[in-house]
């Protein structure tokens, strides 16, 4: 049941993201890379933390855990740490005042890599 949740918890997350994406853009011009920028940067930064509390529960079960979620856990880590350092980068970038198209495009990429590592922890979640 606890599992049915978190995955439903992600799905409705995940849901919740595109439908933000497809809203802000229609009310945001796609030239305006500064908004753009805002909105990706809160999509990929909400999704982080979210996956980042799975992985923190998922850390507690790994001394018992069989290799397969082993595997999974390890999966999430390496997509998180990928789209973290991406996002770091990208928070660079703001701060200095340099929006553009490739900004907006590396937001979108962070975003879907935390999404990737948050569907191997919730993998992980219902694995024994």
């Amino acid at each position: 049941m606890k599992r049915l949740m978190v995955l439903s918890l992600l799905f409705f997350v995940t849901g919740l993201f595109f439908s933000s994406i497809v809203v802000a853009q229609e009310a945001i011009k796609r030239t305006d890379y500064k908004a753009l920028a805002e909105e990706g940067y809160k999509n990929a930064s909400q999704t982080k933390e979210i996956v980042a509390g799975v992985l923190k529960k998922l850390e507690a079960q790994l001394a018992e855990a069989s290799d397969l979620k082993k595997h999974e856990v390890e999966d999430a880590k390496f997509w998180f740490k990928k789209a973290d350092e991406l996002l770091q980068k990208c928070k660079q970038k703001m701060d200095a005042g340099q929006y553009d198209k490739q900004l907006v495009v590396d937001l979108n990429q962070s975003w879907q890599w935390f999404i990737k590592a948050g569907s191997a922890a919730v993998r992980a979640t219902m694995m024994e």
